[in-house]
């Protein structure tokens, strides 16, 4: 028997992901994230974040920790963070 097991994301995959989920939670075009804006800055409040980061932890297959999105606020740095991580 053959367990399948997930090829992990790319920095690039979780930045894409992270683009297209930021734009879906604030109703707002994916052009228009810019990856080294603050989290901050978009209006993400903590229920939207928690949101995010329980869509991202299925995605991920991975159990992260909320102080993630605080230590690395950007998608850049958040990505790039996971990335090391997970890669």
């Amino acid at each position: 028997m053959t367990i399948k097991t997930e090829k992990p994301k790319t920095v690039e995959e979780i930045q894409n992901w992270l683009i297209d989920q930021f734009a879906q939670q604030l109703n707002i075009e994916a052009d228009d994230i810019d990856i080294e804006e603050p989290f901050d800055n978009y209006e993400l409040d903590s229920s939207k974040a928690l949101i995010l980061l329980g869509r991202l932890e299925k995605w991920l297959g991975k159990e992260l920790n909320p102080v993630v999105m605080f230590n690395y606020p950007t998608i850049a740095e958040l990505s790039e963070r996971l990335g090391e991580l997970y890669l």
